[in-house]
């Protein structure tokens, strides 16, 4: 980067490239030094020169092109909007390109891209990305293309092609469509904010609508040079026009109105004096406009009156019908009520019942709970009920079992053999394990080591706890041993040949003494049995009676409690059932208590709204028989007076009170109406007559309509009422018409001072500069004479008076306004109409006056080039400079010594100077500007269209030995920029 580029904070315009437009299939044109386009005639060198206008400006289209970027031929002739359109985007594959380093807006180039549009809309596109040209050139051009080595089209180039691919590789790519987004890129002066400044041309001061417009106007001077043509002036009043700070210079110089509203004043004031001596005669008028006033609406009230009548019958009869109707609808409803009510109390009593037979069996069923509980009470409370109904059956069995002894001695002598029996078994049993307490060292649990006693143990208990009464041999012991090794522990127990043992605590082991003990209990139990048994033999007959009676007794006792315990469940189930049935018909009995007592309410307040219903019925009734009297009287008055008896024009009043006094009032006011009608109708005509009310023959016939009558009585009253006021209002009129010539005045005085304050302010800026051998330049501004002349003469004009203008003056107004408006009408005056030109004077070195022969055309250029200077720097970023294009078309036909000054002291300013010529461009000039291009010494065999065939893609040839900023560029690439 150039380090003093960016401490001057510059914006320079680089390279710009056509493709496929203004005549040739690529032109790439290094823009950074400046330089002359050299070539055939009509080929289109200025076309593609003239192209960066197109970029400067913030247009979106051809349309009013030659008011927009002014393109025209040798001879000043504007190019159609069609010709400048299809001249610069022929076709889709059309593009110009400018490249531009921009140091606010990022370390590389930028490039905007012009684009063809809609040919119906005549408009163009842009596109901005943050690539340098040299990223995107093989979008628009195909070196390797042809066989000539110039190369060729790119195929399938087309805007959607190289917008996707700039979507794609620039995160920066931004595309434009509206002028007003255009300006705010390509004008910002957002110093600070790099992504504002990004694409920046030229960095206005403020981006106003004035600004804009004065730097369109420089633009289109820095592009036309000629001194023969009027750029020059346009250009200074298009600025001077800026400048304005307010829009307030619309000027009406209609002299005819002017001239008829001194004449219209004059007559007015004659007119209020003639009324003004015809006031008794008004005063008589009024005072019977007032008697008719007081009775305007008198016939309208007599058929509102029979109107609202009618109305209030047919209302009121509408309304007694409704009125009887919600009467039967009251009786039907009171009827529904009651009925409503009766079936409530029909549903309570149904209720009722089902509430006493619930409360009776629920009562039932209550008890029957209570005594299966108080038979589960006498349990334990762990006892589950299966327990205790299982405990009942046993002793029902037991008891059972009993009865069928008592009743049966060979089941008793059979009961008491098996009892015997077992007796003794037991009897054998304790004698053992007496034997075994007695030699308790000799029990195998005492004499085998614990796991394999455990071993036996799971095998069999019983096994396991026998007492051999001696000890065992060692063979004994090792055949048991051997015997439990076949058992392996298996959690949780042991496995014996594939069968699964469990695992014996011998903590838990019972001892031979508690085995003896229960032994002993269950013998005395079994010895009692068979002595009951065997006493039953020895009982008496009676005492056998007795014990069977209690044991069938008990047999019953017992049943009856199982099947109360069996049925214990369902009956509760049934009781929680029936608890919920009446808790249910409680509800229902409470639901429908409220609803009676709710519907009782409603019976009540409806009989009470019936009853009031009947009396209403009844006044309206009433009141409808006396309407009907009231409305045969109306009709009466009203064919009496000759009026309408139906379908009356009046609007209805609600406020009418239809009583016979109000009738008899509006019979009494329509006669008064009638005689004061008459005489108003005769004196209006007076006042026709004297022509204080225009002649209207409608007014002189014998009857006058009433709305012609009112509305010429308030034409005068509001005559004489303001008559004073309008005299006041007529002076103010002669004053203010005069005023408003004195604000033309100020607008023209103001308007010729802003002219002079912008030649003072280009003088100012003049003092110090030195032109080529020009010490000293002032400009003059000239302004239209019959402008300048106008403003001399009514700077004497009194505008305060109340007095008519002179026609000397009127005279003088008409013909400014013929030259400046010539429609007579409220037109802008504007700088262009004003300014009519610009002039210089100069003195020349060594001279001390000013020069008196007109200067040169090379000369007056150079004048131009610094006022166009001075002028662009007003408007840019003071903390900005620029490198901008300025064009001199045909630059061989400018005096060659004034290049001496003019390009290095237009490079200083910031201008790299364009020009194109001829191949008869002379070595002289070529050699001044620098640089030059040979546009057409190269043509490609493969163009976009054959009309265009001219490729130029190589670098400027120079006579400079430095070689052109491209050369230096394409060297600094190969490291050769340190030398």
């Amino acid at each position: 980067m150039n380090n003093d580029a960016f401490d001057n904070l510059l914006i320079s315009i680089s390279r710009l490239v056509a493709v496929d437009s203004a005549g040739v299939a690529i032109a790439e044109i290094d823009l950074r030094e400046g330089g002359i386009l050299i070539g055939g005639g009509n080929i289109g060198k200025t076309s593609i020169l003239n192209a960066i206008r197109l970029f400067l400006l913030p247009e979106e289209n051809f349309k009013s092109s030659a008011k927009k970027f002014g393109f025209s031929d040798k001879e000043g002739k504007f190019f159609s909007d069609d010709e400048s359109f299809e001249h610069y985007f022929p076709s889709n594959s059309s593009f110009l390109i400018l490249e531009c380093d921009n140091y606010l807006g990022g370390h590389l180039p930028h490039c905007q891209i012009l684009y063809r549009g809609s040919a119906d809309k005549l408009d163009y596109r842009r596109m901005f990305t943050s690539l340098r040209y040299e990223q995107i050139r093989h979008l628009f051009w195909d070196a390797s293309a042809g066989k000539d080595g110039i190369g060729g089209r790119a195929e399938g180039l087309s805007p959607a092609k190289v917008q996707a691919f700039l979507k794609r590789e620039d995160k920066y790519f931004k595309p434009l469509i509206r002028s007003a987004a255009i300006k705010e890129v390509i004008y910002a002066n957002q110093l600070l904010n790099t992504d504002a400044m990004r694409f920046c041309l030229f960095p206005l001061s403020t981006t106003d609508d004035a600004n804009v417009d004065a730097f369109r106007a420089l633009v289109r001077l820095l592009f036309d040079m000629k001194t023969g043509s009027d750029t020059v002036r346009l250009a200074v009043a298009n600025i001077i026009e800026s400048q304005k700070k307010e829009r307030k210079d619309e000027l009406n110089f209609d002299i005819d109105g002017f001239i008829e509203h001194n004449e219209s004043l004059a007559r007015r004031e004659r007119l209020l004096k003639n009324i003004e001596s015809l006031r008794p005669e008004f005063d008589k008028l009024a005072a019977s406009h007032q008697a008719l006033m007081r009775n305007k609406n008198a016939e309208d009230e007599l058929m509102q009156y029979a109107m609202m009548v009618q109305n209030r019958i047919d209302k009121e009869s509408t309304e007694v019908g409704l009125e009887e109707s919600k009467l039967k609808l009251m009786d039907n409803r009171i009827q529904g009520i009651r009925k409503e009510c009766r079936e409530t109390e029909s549903a309570q009593k149904t209720l009722a019942g089902e509430s006493n037979t619930l409360y009776r069996q629920r009562k039932n069923l209550d008890e029957v709970v209570q005594k299966t509980q108080l038979l589960v009470n006498q349990y334990d409370e762990t006892d589950t009920l299966e327990i205790i109904i299982e405990g009942h059956r046993e002793h029902l069995a037991e008891k059972e079992h009993d009865l069928t002894l008592k009743l049966d001695a060979e089941k008793r002598q059979e009961e008491l053999l098996v009892l015997t029996q077992e007796i003794s078994k037991d009897e054998e049993m304790a004698q053992r394990y007496q034997a075994s307490i007695e030699n308790q060292e000799f029990k195998l649990f005492n004499q085998l080591p614990e796991p394999v006693w455990l071993k036996l143990a799971a095998l069999n208990a019983d096994v396991a706890e026998a007492n051999p009464g001696r000890k065992l041999s060692p063979s004994e012991t090792q055949a048991i041993e051997a015997f439990t090794d076949l058992i392996q522990p298996d959690e949780p127990g042991y496995k014996l040949l594939g069968v699964t043992l469990d695992a014996v605590s011998s903590d838990k082991r019972e001892s031979d003494q508690i085995r003896l003990d229960k032994v002993r209990a269950m013998l005395d139990k079994k010895r009692k049995r068979a002595a009951e048994i065997s006493a039953m033999d020895t009982e008496s007959r009676f005492e056998q009676v007795k014990s069977i009676t209690a044991l069938k007794t008990e047999i019953k006792r017992t049943q009856d409690e199982i099947e109360l315990l069996l049925a214990c469940n369902n009956n509760t189930q049934q009781l929680q059932t029936l608890n919920q049935e009446l808790e249910m018909v409680e509800n229902k009995q409470l639901d429908l208590k409220r609803q009676l007592e709710s519907r009782q309410v409603l019976l009540g307040q409806e009989q009470q709204a019936h009853s009031m219903q009947q009396e209403k019925v009844a006044e309206l009734k009433a009141g409808l028989v006396k309407l009907k009297e009231y409305q045969l009287s109306a009709k009466a008055q009203l064919e009496a007076h000759g009026l309408p008896t139906h379908n009356f024009s009046v609007v209805p009043d609600l406020s009418v009170a239809l009583t016979k006094d109000n009738l008899q009032r509006c019979i009494d006011n329509l006669q008064s109406k009638r005689e004061a009608r008459a005489d108003i109708a005769e004196r209006i005509r007076d006042f026709v007559r004297n022509q204080v009310l225009e002649n209207d023959d409608q007014l002189m016939r014998p009857f006058i309509e009433d709305e012609l009558l009112a509305h010429a009585f308030e034409q005068l009253k509001s005559r004489y009422q303001g008559l004073e006021e309008e005299f006041d209002i007529l002076r103010k009129n002669f004053a203010e018409h005069k005023h408003s010539i004195h604000s033309i005045i100020n607008e023209l005085k103001n308007n010729r001072e802003i002219v002079r304050q912008f030649e003072q302010s280009i003088n100012r800026a003049f003092a110090n500069v030195t032109i080529n051998d020009l010490v000293q330049v002032e400009a003059e501004i000239k302004v239209e004479a019959r402008f300048s002349d106008l403003v001399g003469e009514i700077e004497h004009l009194d505008t305060h008076s109340d007095q008519k203008a002179s026609e000397q003056f009127i005279e003088r107004l008409k013909a400014f306004s013929q030259k400046f408006f010539p429609d007579g009408k409220a037109a802008l005056l504007t700088m262009e109409q004003i300014v009519a030109g610009i002039a210089y004077r100069v003195k020349k070195q060594g001279q001390s006056g000013w020069e008196s022969k007109s200067q040169s055309t090379s000369t007056i250029m150079l004048i131009n080039l610094k006022l166009v200077e001075i002028l662009l720097g007003r408007l840019r970023n003071k903390a900005c400079t620029t490198h901008f294009p300025l064009i001199i078309d045909e630059g061989a036909s400018v005096d060659s010594s004034q290049f001496d000054w003019l390009l290095p002291n237009l490079k200083q300013a910031g201008f790299r100077v364009l020009s194109a010529s001829t191949n008869s461009a002379s070595s002289e000039i070529i050699f001044k500007f620098g640089q030059h291009f040979h546009l057409d010494k190269m043509r490609t065999d493969t163009p976009y269209h054959p009309a265009r065939t001219i490729a130029f893609t190589g670098m400027p040839e120079s006579f400079v030995t430095k070689g052109s900023a491209l050369d230096r560029e394409q060297l600094d690439m190969f490291g050769e920029a340190d030398e």
